[in-house]
């Protein structure tokens, strides 16, 4: 049917804690360091800018993660809300 928008609550909630998940995953899991295991200041320091990069990452990955399961959970939670706004009418539904 034309102008007729479905949501599917259950996928937007599905979302939602998937990236929550996905979020406490890359928040707690440890960021391996070299401790000295390399030997060789080259290979050493050459770890050291992977790993710096890879905590750039993981924090973008945290950053992100957080603001889509957010962004899901706000959806399913004004749909409904919009949804009977818009039932009663165009003059309701732009205020």
């Amino acid at each position: 049917m034309s102008g007729e928008l479905r949501v599917s609550y259950a996928a937007l909630e599905g979302v939602s804690r998937t990236l929550t998940v996905a979020r406490n995953t890359f928040a707690e899991r440890p960021i391996p360091s070299a401790n000295g295991a390399f030997g060789a200041e080259p290979v050493e320091s050459a770890f050291a800018r992977f790993r710096a990069a890879q905590e750039r990452s993981t924090g973008w990955l945290v950053d992100t993660s957080r603001t889509l399961a957010q962004f899901a959970y706000d959806t399913r939670q004004l749909v409904p809300d919009t949804d009977t706004d818009l039932a009663r009418g165009p003059a309701m539904a732009v205020q």
